[in-house]
């Protein structure tokens, strides 16, 4: 049952990472590393409250791509609560 976890997860992630580069203008052909370098490794701080957890990014290089990209700044997430999940750029 490992291996099967295994693949599903290596799956999920391929499925993320080609939605996220589909939205980034100018990176649909990219690679996962330089989505990892540019994005995901941003440093930024986690704020929560009763009915929101706020993550602030740290401003970077390619903090105007996040901006420009077709992302949601507010998403509602049913399992946490109800909680809603906000993501601001700095």
């Amino acid at each position: 049952m490992g291996v099967d976890l295994d693949i599903m997860l290596c799956v999920l992630a391929q499925a993320l990472t080609a939605a996220l580069r589909a939205r980034l203008p100018g990176y649909a052909t990219v690679t996962p590393d330089v989505l990892q370098r540019r994005f995901l490794e941003t440093p930024g701080t986690i704020i929560t409250s009763d009915d929101t957890v706020t993550v602030r990014l740290d401003r970077r290089a390619y903090s105007p791509v996040l901006r420009q990209a077709d992302l949601p700044t507010d998403t509602r997430v049913p399992w946490w609560g109800n909680r809603t999940l906000h993501y601001e750029f700095s």
